[in-house]
């Protein structure tokens, strides 16, 4: 309906007040003007009976009125204070709801807005705090991860997919020359990685590096690489990795950098022992093959002499002389006795074999010397089954074969005698893990001899290697001989006796003579005593850094190691939004001590308050420092200005029961002790040393106010 002019007058007009100052002033108008028109009818009528009965008609009127007043607002005031205190994050009682009309309706209402309101605020809370508990988790494995890349041996570089430097190891910063820039130095690809060709010494172009390569989303690998930290130059290995986005696009690209010094300088050990193996194994191979040639023309030419024999032993026939020189003329043996042409000692052997190839029908071969005119003559005799009772004695000259085995052996021999010589240990296996040859020192380690370990896996003579240990070897040396590269690592060795040793691990493809990988070679030099060296340094430099963090008199930590705490302790609480406490206090009046009773003693005091302090800071986490002179400091993480003064009350309290003399000081007959306290939440605007400038400030106030007492200020 539309409003009228008056309506919008009275409701500006009613604007500034409450609804129950309108509600009572309508009442009252309604009353006034009622009471005015009775009164005016009773005037008018001069009847006072119903004056009487209207007046008591507009006082039972007050009183409905003031109840339908009253019923409207005291639900409205329940409302209004239930709104307020939600919005101040107090969840009350729910509002009754036993009314049926409108208020009642309102209260439900407000009631299953309340309790969707407190579901979300809980829901929120428990949101937040599971965010906040994942923020630490990844903060603390971010930590984790980043100490575990400066710990390995290996360079480990990370490049967005703009070539920009987002992370570098310790190892990888040493190795690109970047040992003064922080681990994400924000460089590009072509300002951090400055290598250059083994081969040539020439610049590598930043383009044909692995990291470029992996930038472009393939993986890369390269061991030509020569990189140059402090002039010197470190042949060095690289793998990288791309690491792409959802979209398939490449994201980060992951280089790794070894330096492989001390595999080139192996490699080059083993090429040399290889090209010799090599060359003679190349040697032998020839002088095998022209024997076998030569036996080739022989069976072509029919060169073994070929004799039947009956089961008794006598010659039937001598079917061909061959080229051999002979015992006895061919025609003088036909019809004789074996024993009638032959030694005893042979016709007896070859007797034992015809009876053999006899009695089990297949064939037997053996071989036997004897002594010719021009030496030792050796024949290879096959006794064949060819009728009943009836042999074929198929007879060999082998003096050139045996002859040539005696030049093989000798020559394995002398192989042997030179890779004994070397004390590193050498073995060659074939591509099932079994021994082909082991020189002396690979022997060693098991108390064996190297004949002993030719066929075997290791295993067989080594208990002491798991099966675990066994395939993981076979996966190294599988991959070698697939790949065609040589494998490189630090294992750990267990001998026989169970004694475990160290050894740098170099293992290569080997070739037979035609070329063909069938097997490595593992050359294992010992590096036990270089490990124990590491260990000892390791221990070395962990003394020195904890003894650089010693105050040398007190022996508690000094300033340098104060500042690196304060400053380490102020950025985890500034993420965690904790409290962080420090506090100051000063030897009071020192300088009269020191002058009084001497410097010695007042280091004696010194030390005598290091150590009581010591004792009032109770937690781990907590860090009591010598801060200069006669300055001490303690950090408290995680402290609030109360537990900061708690901490403040136990120490005065320990170095009050010292009862040091101090016979210089006006406040005390012993030293006492000035405190200064500070506290406040890190933020991003703020720094260390705004706290430390508190606590100083609040450590003179102390000694301002007459010394031997503590003062706190709050940031």
């Amino acid at each position: 309906m539309p409003k009228l002019p008056l309506y919008r007058l009275l409701s500006r007009l009613l604007r500034p007040f409450s609804l129950r100052t309108v509600l009572v002033a309508v009442f009252v108008l309604q009353i006034a003007s009622l009471v005015g028109l009775l009164g005016f009818l009773t005037l008018y009528l001069g009847s006072w009976p119903v004056a009487l009965l209207s007046l008591g008609a507009v006082g039972s009127s007050v009183v409905v009125g003031l109840a339908v007043v009253n019923r409207i607002l005291q639900p409205i005031a329940q409302l209004r204070r239930a709104i307020q205190a939600t919005a101040q994050g107090t969840w009350q009682t729910p509002l009754p709801v036993d009314h049926l009309d409108e208020l009642g309706q309102l209260a439900r209402a407000f009631n299953a807005m309340e309790a969707k309101l407190r579901d979300s605020f809980t829901e929120l809370e428990n949101l937040n705090y599971e965010l906040q508990h994942l923020n630490g988790e990844l903060q603390r494995s971010e930590r984790r991860w980043r100490q575990f890349l400066d710990g390995i041996p290996l360079g480990i570089a990370v490049y967005d997919r703009r070539g920009q430097m987002v992370f570098a190891s310790q190892q990888a910063r040493v190795l690109l020359c970047l040992e003064d820039m922080p681990s994400v130095p924000s460089l590009s690809l072509e300002d951090t990685c400055i290598a250059y060709r083994a081969s040539s010494g020439d610049r590598y172009p930043t383009v044909e590096l692995p990291i470029a390569q992996a930038l472009r989303g393939q993986p890369g690998w390269a061991d030509d690489i020569e990189l140059r930290p402090g002039n010197q130059a470190i042949p060095t290995e690289m793998a990288t990795t791309p690491i792409f986005d959802q979209a398939g696009q490449v994201e980060y690209a992951i280089a790794a950098f070894q330096d492989i010094t001390t595999r080139k300088q192996a490699q080059t050990l083993l090429a040399n022992y290889s090209q010799t193996l090599e060359r003679q194994v190349a040697d032998r191979t020839a002088a095998l093959r022209q024997a076998e040639a030569t036996q080739r023309i022989i069976l072509e030419a029919i060169p073994d002499l070929l004799v039947r024999f009956s089961g008794d032993g006598v010659c039937l026939d001598v079917m061909n002389a061959g080229a051999g020189d002979l015992i006895a003329i061919p025609d003088q043996q036909i019809g004789k006795p074996m024993g009638e042409v032959l030694p005893a000692d042979m016709v007896a052997e070859r007797m034992h074999y015809i009876r053999l190839a006899l009695q089990t029908g297949q064939p037997q071969v053996y071989e036997y010397r004897f002594q010719a005119a021009k030496g030792w003559h050796y024949e290879e005799a096959r006794i064949v089954p060819s009728g009943p009772n009836e042999v074929l004695a198929i007879v060999r000259d082998i003096t050139e074969r045996k002859r040539a085995e005696a030049e093989i052996a000798s020559q394995r021999q002398f192989l042997q005698n030179v890779i004994d010589s070397i004390p590193s240990i050498i073995v060659v296996k074939d591509h099932h893990d079994r021994v082909q040859m082991a020189n002396r020192a690979s022997a060693a380690l098991h108390g064996i001899t190297p004949t002993d370990m030719v066929g075997k896996v290791d295993t067989d003579f080594n208990p002491n290697i798991s099966a675990f240990e066994a395939s993981q070897q076979h996966r190294i040396h599988q991959q070698v001989i697939d790949t065609q590269r040589p494998y490189q690592g630090e294992q750990a060795i267990i001998d026989q006796a169970g004694i475990r040793r160290w050894y740098q691990v170099v293992i290569s493809p080997f070739q037979d003579a035609d070329g063909m990988v069938n097997g490595v070679i593992t050359n294992c030099i010992d590096i036990t005593d270089r490990k124990g060296m590491e260990t000892a340094l390791t221990e070395a430099n962990v003394t020195l850094e904890r003894l650089a963090t010693l105050d040398g008199l007190t022996h508690i930590p000094n300033r340098r190691r104060f500042d690196e705490y304060l400053e380490q302790e102020w950025q985890r609480l500034m993420r965690e939004q904790q409290p962080l406490s420090l506090i100051m206090f000063d030897v009071d009046f020192f300088k009269p001590y020191n002058d009084c009773l001497g410097h010695q003693q007042g280091d004696e005091a010194l030390i005598a308050i290091a150590a009581a302090a010591t004792r009032s800071v109770k937690r781990a986490a907590d860090l009591l420092a010598r801060y200069g002179g006669e300055e001490f400091a303690v950090v408290l993480p995680n402290t609030s200005r109360a537990g900061a003064e708690s901490v403040a009350k136990a120490l005065q309290k320990e170095i009050a029961a010292l009862q040091i003399v101090h016979p210089q000081s006006p406040v005390s007959a012993y030293l006492t002790v000035s405190i200064g306290i500070a506290s406040v939440v890190p933020t991003a605007n703020q720094a260390p040393e705004d706290l430390i400038a508190a606590a100083d400030a609040a450590l003179y106030q102390a000694k301002r106010r007459g010394r031997d007492r503590y003062w706190i200020r709050l940031i």
